[in-house]
């Protein structure tokens, strides 16, 4: 039995999963103000390939505001954001269902053959 409890934790645990991408955006204010919103999550690339992931606090004419970093744009290489993709999660999702439903199928046959 706990074999089965171990497998059903497993595949639930990867019915939950999502597809997600980097997008990328202009390190300009215009372009930070029009893609992002205050509270964010953002990933900043600086031009001397240092990386910084931080929530979003303000956005001013020559920098992003971070709790601990304030970044110039001068500095900035490129910006992320994450991009969930609906097609693919979805598709991800059907697939992972047929795989737990299979896996569960497969377990009780298992279990009950033994």
């Amino acid at each position: 039995m706990l074999k089965l409890r171990y497998c059903l934790v497993i595949m639930l645990l990867a019915s939950l999963t999502a597809c997600t991408s980097m997008q990328t955006i202009e390190a300009t204010p215009t372009a930070v103000q029009k893609h992002f919103v205050i509270g964010e999550i953002i990933t900043v690339h600086t031009v001397n390939d240092t990386i910084y992931e931080f929530e979003l606090i303000d956005i001013t004419e020559d920098s992003i505001v971070g709790k601990r970093q304030q970044i110039p744009f001068s500095e900035i290489q490129k910006l992320e954001k994450k991009k969930v993709g609906v097609v693919k999660s979805i598709g991800a999702g059907i697939g992972m269902t047929y795989l737990v439903v299979t896996g569960v199928v497969g377990i009780f046959v298992w279990i009950l053959g033994s």
